[in-house]
């Protein structure tokens, strides 16, 4: 497996990890009650997030943006 494929896989069981938390919190605090209300805001947000992500990810790719311009050929 390669490091890419290693940290999805983290990703992954953190997102799991998360989402049982919320399950096991939300008998002591209803917090699946108040994500359920606000479920269109939460959705919203999370596109949030990966839009912002998506942008990093995207100026920061080509790194040769970075370096010195090269000169235009001669003819």
């Amino acid at each position: 497996m390669n490091e890419q494929t290693k940290s999805i896989i983290r990703h992954l069981l953190t997102a799991l990890g998360v989402v049982l938390g919320f399950v096991g919190l939300s008998k002591f605090t209803g917090l699946l009650d108040i994500l359920n209300q606000n479920l269109d805001t939460v959705w919203n947000a999370v596109l949030t997030i990966i839009g912002f992500i998506t942008t990093l990810v995207g100026f920061f790719k080509n790194k040769d943006r970075f370096g010195e311009p090269t000169p235009p050929p001669t003819q």
